[in-house]
């Protein structure tokens, strides 16, 4: 493929990223889907601040705590960088783009076996769910197969790769261990204890299918931004 076709296969793709978050983002900001007053609440979830403005830096930092925003920014910033130029090569970028084609695969996975079942996201909410769990993954994987970059995954990155997932849920228990809050059920230490979720996020780490064991059915996700 030549350069200029790659450059804007880049392009599209960055696009797609950026769109899906900042429309996340703007919408739990400013609360523009107002909250369900049927939803039931749900413990020890994300969701606990206050309505309107008043709220707005909680919802913004909650909405960071969300896989699924870590994945799409970063599939957000390397496309960039290969967008600016098609022929960025280095050990860094190298590790950050095979890292962002990992997670954004696993936030398509992991949400469709484990969460879009009770999920039911409304107006804009909907629209962000759209680009960042199905539009944003299949793009950024087609643009891999198309246009590449390939070839560049030494054996050193079959480990390396896995430094911000870990990192992610490293993140996400000391965030719950101070707040009691976390992203999704199955991060709930408070009800199932640290063993089962770090032996559940083992298993999704290595592929384990056995990892769906733990399906919505034990709570409803539809109360949970977007950004899920």
């Amino acid at each position: 493929m030549n350069r200029a076709t790659a450059k804007r296969l880049f392009g599209i793709n960055a696009l797609f990223a950026w769109f899906g978050y900042g429309v996340a983002e703007i919408a739990n900001f400013f609360q523009l889907v107002p909250p369900d007053p049927t939803d039931p609440v749900v413990p020890h979830m994300f969701g606990g601040s206050a309505d309107g403005m008043a709220g707005a830096i909680g919802r913004l930092v909650d909405s960071h705590g969300y896989f699924t925003t870590w994945s799409n920014i970063l599939v957000a910033v390397t496309l960039t960088l290969l967008y600016r130029n098609p022929d960025r090569v280095g050990r860094l970028f190298d590790w950050l783009r095979n890292s962002a084609l990992l997670m954004i695969t696993m936030t398509f996975v992991l949400y469709n076996l484990l969460l879009a079942g009770s999920a039911h996201p409304q107006s804009w909410h909907a629209l962000s769910n759209l680009f960042e769990h199905y539009l944003t993954p299949i793009v950024t994987i087609l643009v891999w197969a198309v246009a590449g970059p390939r070839g560049r995954f030494p054996f050193g990155d079959t480990f390396r790769v896995f430094i911000v997932p870990i990192g992610y849920l490293a993140y996400t228990l000391a965030h719950g261990a101070v707040a009691s809050v976390y992203p999704y059920p199955f991060f709930d230490v408070i009800t199932y204890g640290y063993g089962f979720v770090l032996t559940l996020m083992g298993e999704v780490i290595v592929g384990d299918r056995k990892s769906t064991r733990l399906n919505s059915s034990h709570t409803d996700i539809s109360r949970m931004p977007s950004s899920a």
